[in-house]
């Protein structure tokens, strides 16, 4: 079995290794300086939170990241940026914990709902959208549209 357990100053580190990572199994072009700086700004805002999975024997084997924000039409919403389990932990729950625990913490922060952006090489990796559907998270038919600055 596993904890969740909030990513604060003390794990840190942990949370970062593990999102360096990710972005380079993905193919994410951000340097190691760049995740760490990125996740203390993150953690340091009252709208963002992050939490690891860590294993019994308290090693840390996955990582979610959530943002919130305030819109006129929802109210605040929760997004889930970042998810990720090690390779060889994956299909044990850890997964679904942690947007599990994500959940709660939007909940917590009076969001009336949480999104997720499933990109085309995450489904085509991944088959993300099985996984946010077994979560009941369902298509919006929105485009995300994306301008650099």
């Amino acid at each position: 079995m596993s904890a969740i357990v909030e990513v604060t100053a003390s794990n840190a580190a942990a949370a970062v290794a593990l999102l360096d990572r990710f972005f380079r199994e993905e193919g994410f072009d951000r340097p190691f300086k760049q995740i760490a700086s990125s996740l203390d700004a993150m953690l340091a805002e009252g709208t963002c939170w992050a939490a690891l999975a860590m294993t019994g024997d308290g090693g840390p084997a996955g990582v979610v990241t959530v943002t919130t924000m305030l819109y006129v039409e929802w109210g605040r919403l929760g997004e889930i940026g970042d998810l990720y389990v090690l390779p060889d932990l994956r299909g044990r729950g850890l997964g679904r914990a942690l947007v599990e625990a994500a959940l709660a913490r939007c909940r917590a922060r009076g969001c009336s709902a949480v999104s997720v952006v499933v990109t085309p090489e995450g489904e085509a990796r991944h088959g993300l959208s099985k996984l946010y559907g077994a979560l009941e998270f369902a298509a919006s038919g929105r485009t995300i549209m994306t301008r650099q600055l």
